[in-house]
């Protein structure tokens, strides 16, 4: 395009859905980053999501490696971040799908991203016991799945546990995942189980298998810490069947505890 009188970077990012720091990549463009009448912009093709059932602002931001904040400026939606199935979503400039938990086959790539090394792998899991999943660990209930203050969303729950404590997988499966790439989560595990089926460990202190490896149902896979966002030792959990977060409360067996 050509800048006219009067355009600026945020405008035309505006006016095209097209992220600034996307418009300065594709035109190699340096502080102060300033436009002058009749100079030639290159637009580059937006980079979009299309929402999907069960997806949430914080999942759709995980899953491509931004920030919730950087996703909903992009988009200018204020706060509490509502969506609805079927939007469509700009991605932030070096938006990258980094995680296989949304992914239905989910890999990790031997080329590096901007949150780490994955695999273009797929590993198939076993056949699941049948009898559902397992808590993944004893404590109490620091954070229930749904929406947060602030307009964020837990996509699974928070455990309060001493460091160290033995995490357990919650099903029969294989290991997709298992790094501290993921900003916020620390020590992350991802374990794929048949039927589309993902289950998340997050926060621990040390991860006890590798992708690819097969696990068994309870097999010690993890111990608890305090990695990533967090301050007191705990777990977080999730439940995600294809794309969609589940509450995980609604899939694991009850336990004793108390919750805020």
């Amino acid at each position: 395009m050509t800048v006219r009188k009067g355009d600026t970077l945020f405008a035309i990012s505006r006016a095209n859905g097209i992220p600034v720091r996307d418009l300065i990549d594709a035109n190699k463009m340096r502080p102060p980053y300033a436009l002058s009448v009749g100079q030639q912009i290159r637009l580059p093709a937006a980079k979009i999501h299309v929402v999907q059932k069960g997806e949430t602002s914080y999942g759709i931001s995980r899953q491509y490696g931004v920030t919730v904040s950087e996703l909903m400026e992009a988009n200018h939606i204020k706060s509490p971040y509502t969506l609805v199935i079927g939007q469509k979503l700009v991605l932030p400039g070096g938006a990258e799908e980094a995680t296989a938990s949304v992914s239905p086959q989910p890999q990790v790539s031997s080329r590096h991203t901007r949150h780490g090394r994955r695999s273009t792998t797929h590993y198939t899991p076993p056949p699941r016991s049948g009898s559902g999943f397992i808590w993944p660990v004893s404590g109490k209930l620091a954070s229930r799945f749904g929406p947060k203050s602030g307009g964020l969303h837990n996509d699974g729950i928070n455990i309060i546990a001493p460091r160290g404590t033995p995490v357990r997988a919650a099903e029969v499966g294989v290991v997709v995942y298992a790094s501290n790439a993921l900003e916020g989560y620390g020590n992350l595990l991802l374990i794929r189980h048949s039927g589309g089926w993902i289950t998340a460990y997050a926060h621990n202190e040390r991860l006890l298998v590798r992708p690819g490896q097969q696990v068994k149902k309870g097999q010690v896979v993890a111990r608890v810490g305090s990695t990533g966002g967090v301050m007191t030792p705990q777990l977080h959990f999730e439940i995600r069947r294809g794309r969609q977060v589940l509450d995980p409360l609604r899939y694991l067996r009850p336990q004793t505890a108390q919750s805020r």
